[in-house]
């Protein structure tokens, strides 16, 4: 039998050999045109994608998923002849990178939605007109399909992506979260305003958690707001990405010039998009757990920011940093000393006090001692706050003398304005110390830099009415 195969296939190239150059030449041409077709249908073949080892894991979760019957270019090439070449022309530059070992341990396909919104796939306009719902989720296409929020593309794939090695494609309900939880740093807002009862029913079961039952009906119809008091905390969560996260694909941080709408235009508006959890990471949204009745209670989740002013004098957060380049941050601070460290002395508040009878930690200067040589705190606290108080009314003397003599004086529109405004900046630092309440113990040095700040725009001002 081998023999005749043999003898069949010598025989053809005599036979070819006979012929004249110019049939060479076209039964060349037409061989190539036939291993070139053969190789394009073979190169379109699931089977194919899974030649190359790194696609194993990535094929086999394909075969069990919904698309199983789908071809692979079907979603992964733009429709259209355009679409066909351009993909199989990266395909083959592809195929060359696999065969001489010149390619990552991840591959990077994308998915255009106008490959998912075809009317033989998943048609957009019974998608914006059909309601769903995920894991007792109330959702809707209507309010994502072609939006942009703050320079995202709301594409298909931001929502249904391959982030998971074991489901080739699932809902990432981190990019849920990342839009509808985050609170931008500088404006404090979430990109977008959606409230508890936007996605989720009230609760109708009686929720027990510890000795406590909680009906949600009850809080309901009291006009209580979820996302206003118990649930704040699992709806509002500060963005804070860290520069770390960007040397994770690049070698360099972003411009502190570079906006949030930038960042996101960047990393979404094209077809190997960054998944929301690579900068921001994971973001949680469930109920958060309690033990004892005793650790339940948490003032934050209502009294949002009640200390705020304390807690930024003492961390320096306004400061402007000396020549030097150093801040005015308290050596307390620096040392990690907590606000329990010196408020340890528990009392009852005085009865024409909001909360009377209530019982708070009040800051002894015995509180010292713990770290500090017996009597520190007795001996330096009422010289800090005598210093400070003194320095703060010798300046709010000077300001209210300042703003007599301005109004008896006859000043242009124009002169008055910038009068004003750097009297508010003055008012500004000296209210700060003063409602601080603690006359210099929170930060020493930041709560007398302010009041020299505004010694100096006062005297500024002084001058130019000489």
């Amino acid at each position: 039998m081998i023999s005749k195969a043999k003898n069949v296939f010598l025989l053809c190239v005599r036979k070819v050999m006979r012929l004249s150059a110019a049939k060479k030449i076209a039964l060349a041409g037409l061989l190539v045109i036939f291993l070139m077709g053969g190789f394009i249908v073979v190169s379109e073949q699931p089977r194919f994608c899974n030649s190359c080892h790194i696609m194993n894991t990535y094929y086999k979760s394909w075969q069990e998923s919904s698309h199983s019957k789908e071809n692979c270019l079907d979603c992964h090439l733009v429709p259209g002849f355009a679409g066909h070449v351009k993909g199989k022309i990266n395909g083959l530059a592809q195929l060359v990178d696999c065969v001489v070992g010149r390619y990552g341990t991840k591959p990077n396909a994308g998915v255009t939605d106008i490959s998912c919104l075809r009317s033989d796939c998943h048609d957009a306009e019974k998608l914006v007109t059909t309601s769903a719902a995920y894991k007792k989720t109330k959702f809707t296409h209507k309010s994502h399909v072609s939006k942009e929020v703050d320079g995202i593309n709301i594409s298909c794939t931001i929502c249904h992506s391959h982030f998971e090695g074991n489901e080739h494609f699932s809902i990432n309900t981190q990019a849920c979260y990342t839009c509808h939880f985050l609170t931008n740093s500088n404006t404090g807002k979430r990109l977008v305003n959606t409230q508890c009862q936007s996605c989720h029913e009230v609760p109708k079961e009686i929720v027990k958690r510890a000795f406590v039952e909680i009906n949600h009906e009850d809080f309901v119809s009291y006009g209580a707001n979820c996302d206003d008091s118990c649930h704040v905390k699992q709806i509002q969560k500060p963005s804070d990405v860290s520069p770390a996260s960007c040397l994770g694909c690049h070698s360099y941080r972003k411009d502190e010039k570079t906006t949030s709408a930038e960042l996101h235009a960047l990393h979404t508006k094209s077809r190997h998009k960054v998944e929301c959890f690579a900068c921001h990471g994971e973001i949680s949204h469930k109920a958060i757990s309690g033990g004892v009745v005793a650790t339940m209670p948490d003032c934050g989740s209502c009294h949002a920011n009640t200390h705020q002013l304390q807690n930024r004098i003492y961390a320096a957060q306004d400061s402007v940093p000396h020549t030097n380049g150093d801040l005015i941050v308290s050596p307390m601070f620096l040392t990690h000393v907590e606000c329990t460290g010196c408020h340890i002395e528990y009392v009852r508040s005085q009865p024409e006090n909001i909360g009377k009878n209530e019982m708070y930690a009040k800051a002894v200067p015995q509180a010292c001692d713990k770290c500090h040589e017996p009597g520190t705190g007795e001996k330096y606290i009422p010289f800090w706050q005598a210093n400070i108080k003194g320095l703060y009314e010798q300046i709010n003397n000077r300001l209210d003398k300042l703003q007599k003599d301005h109004a008896r004086s006859a000043s242009d529109e124009k002169t008055t304005g910038e009068f004003e405004q750097k009297v508010r900046h003055a008012k500004i630092l000296l209210e700060t110390v003063a409602s601080d309440g603690s006359w210099g113990v929170h930060n020493l040095k930041y709560s007398e830099d302010m009041l020299l700040k505004a010694y100096a725009i006062i005297t500024e001002l002084q001058e130019k009415q000489k």
